[in-house]
């Protein structure tokens, strides 16, 4: 879900030496990879923040020349694919591919899928905060999250379609818990080292911050806190 810690994971594979695109946007995220998923939600009527699962998509989007234009950038860079075809492991992150890995699954059927979730308040304040600060016309404001409890229903809605994942892919599906990520708890990151294969611990202490959780923990959100009573996946993550 995006606001969960989705960028400071994929900035701490970066680190970690995991390849994550040359093409990554301010978010951390490949250009190209979101590109595709974008254009597949948006051909049945999805966006991010009214998101659904394709039916359909246009496989022709990924081709293997684009991909090395675009994600490797190999025109600006010739020595890049030399790299990227050294490196251990590769992957890309957008939180979008909550509801488009089915069609992912097919290009990759190897894949690895890594799920990190955070407290469904934090995440439906900090949505709210950041589309304040926004005009109209910006790709990320929504006029739905102008309502912090439609930002929790947003996340109950990709936190229900992530963890329904691990009955159709068994033991490629990793959850992560955000909170226990950058409290650097220690078998949170050695279970993450398992899946990806590499050396971690050094690389969280010194890139996560324990002070960025329980944001709604203030007489500002009351609100929020009792409709969060109701919420099933509030419930399910223990969060309550």
């Amino acid at each position: 879900m995006h606001r969960s810690g989705t960028s400071l994971l994929a900035r701490i594979l970066d680190r970690a030496g995991i390849f994550m695109g040359y093409d990554l946007t301010e978010d951390h995220e490949s250009w190209y990879f979101q590109r595709i998923n974008t254009a597949w939600m948006s051909a049945e009527g999805w966006t991010w923040d009214h998101p659904g699962e394709p039916t359909q998509a246009d496989m022709k989007l990924f081709d293997e020349i684009s991909f090395l234009r675009h994600y490797v950038r190999v025109s600006r860079q010739p020595m890049k694919p030399f790299s990227f075809l050294s490196a251990n492991t590769w992957g890309w992150k957008d939180p979008r591919n909550t509801f488009t890995i089915h069609q992912w699954k097919k290009k990759f059927p190897k894949a690895k899928i890594i799920h990190i979730y955070r407290n469904g308040m934090d995440v439906a304040i900090s949505l709210y905060k950041r589309n304040l600060g926004m005009d109209f016309t910006n790709k990320w404001y929504s006029q739905r999250l102008e309502n912090k409890l439609e930002g929790l229903k947003l996340w109950e809605e990709y936190a229900a379609k992530a963890f329904g994942y691990d009955q159709q892919f068994p033991g490629q599906v990793h959850h992560l818990s955000f909170e226990k990520l950058i409290a650097n708890d220690t078998q949170t990151i050695l279970k993450l080292e398992s899946v990806v294969n590499c050396e971690l611990t050094s690389l969280v202490k010194s890139m996560t911050d324990s002070e960025r959780t329980a944001r709604f923990n203030s007489d500002e959100h009351t609100d929020l806190k009792e409709f969060a009573q109701h919420s099933e996946w509030m419930h399910k993550l223990n969060y309550l």
